[in-house]
């Protein structure tokens, strides 16, 4: 499979630079991909495609991930490290550099197959302490607060 990508240096961009960037590409992604949200549709997901979601990473035996946003979705949005590491039943020393990845594939995949619009808000970003300029470890994950009470309805039915 070829594929191409843009790369854009962000750097030294403000952060109101940077999201309007990340804003406009996926507008323009979303309008290429022609799929049209469902109306009742939250930030491009409903209950069934999350779902699907879930679905899908427990057939790629990736349990974690998926009881992960399933956690923050339980809790409003977010989750710690903390979190995390007891879901999973993770060694503390572990790392979880990539932990996002699986959830990426499977939404690139809903996007491919038409299903989930190209700016669906991501269910499970990491996030860090703004003022660790350097690299350091994910303080834990989370969603939109919006989108928590999709997936949370797509867990409990």
């Amino acid at each position: 499979m070829i594929t191409t990508a843009l790369l854009i240096e962000v750097d030294d961009l403000e952060p109101e630079t940077v999201q309007a960037i990340h804003d406009a590409c996926a507008k323009i992604l979303a309008q290429a991909s022609g799929v049209t949200p469902a109306p009742e549709a939250v930030l491009g997901w409903t209950p069934a495609l999350a779902g699907e979601l879930d679905a899908r990473l427990r057939s790629r035996n990736r349990p974690v991930q998926a009881d992960t946003i399933k956690a923050e979705a339980a809790a409003g949005g977010s989750v710690d490290r903390a979190t995390v590491y007891e879901v999973g039943g993770y060694d503390p020393k572990r790392s979880l550099n990539g932990f996002t990845k699986p959830v990426r594939g499977v939404m690139a995949e809903l996007i491919a197959e038409g299903l989930l619009p190209a700016d669906a808000a991501h269910p499970m970003k990491p996030t860090y302490d703004p003022n660790i300029p350097s690299y350091q470890r994910a303080k834990g994950f989370k969603m939109p607060p919006e989108l928590a009470s999709v997936f949370h309805s797509a867990h409990t039915g």
